[in-house]
């Protein structure tokens, strides 16, 4: 088994969800196990822009502190400042500016199994 902090660093996405969720039995579980990967392997702080979900032209620079918390209905809310304020915002409307960085990958990751993998979809076991 490998590192968590080294999951990025596996080219193809199959895999990287291979061990990322190795052992996983439901929602709550993935979702604790991709919590993990955020906390074990993203590299905080880092830049990013959040972009607005309802207005798709609207992007704004944030950096991206850290996990703030996991929310079963939710998901993964990351701490940001935007600004001068710090909040809490979901982390499937973040983009890590490094394209190639290992906090990409990790977001891009968590998008996919938001959105392919139906992550958060209640009752989806």
């Amino acid at each position: 088994m490998i590192e968590t902090e080294d999951i990025p660093k596996i080219p193809e996405r199959d895999k990287r969800f291979e061990e990322i969720l190795v052992d996983c039995n439901g929602q709550s579980e993935e979702l604790a196990a991709i919590e993990v990967y955020f906390t074990d392997a993203a590299q905080f702080p880092f830049a990013a822009t959040w972009r607005d979900p309802d207005e798709s032209q609207h992007a704004e620079p944030v950096t991206v502190l850290g996990v703030a918390e996991v929310d079963e209905r939710r998901g993964v809310l990351l701490k940001v400042k935007r600004g001068n304020k710090e909040r809490r915002m979901v982390a499937e409307q973040i983009w890590a500016n490094d394209k190639k960085s290992a906090n990409a990958i990790i977001l891009d990751d968590y998008r996919y199994w938001v959105n392919e993998l139906n992550g958060l979809t209640p009752g989806f076991e």
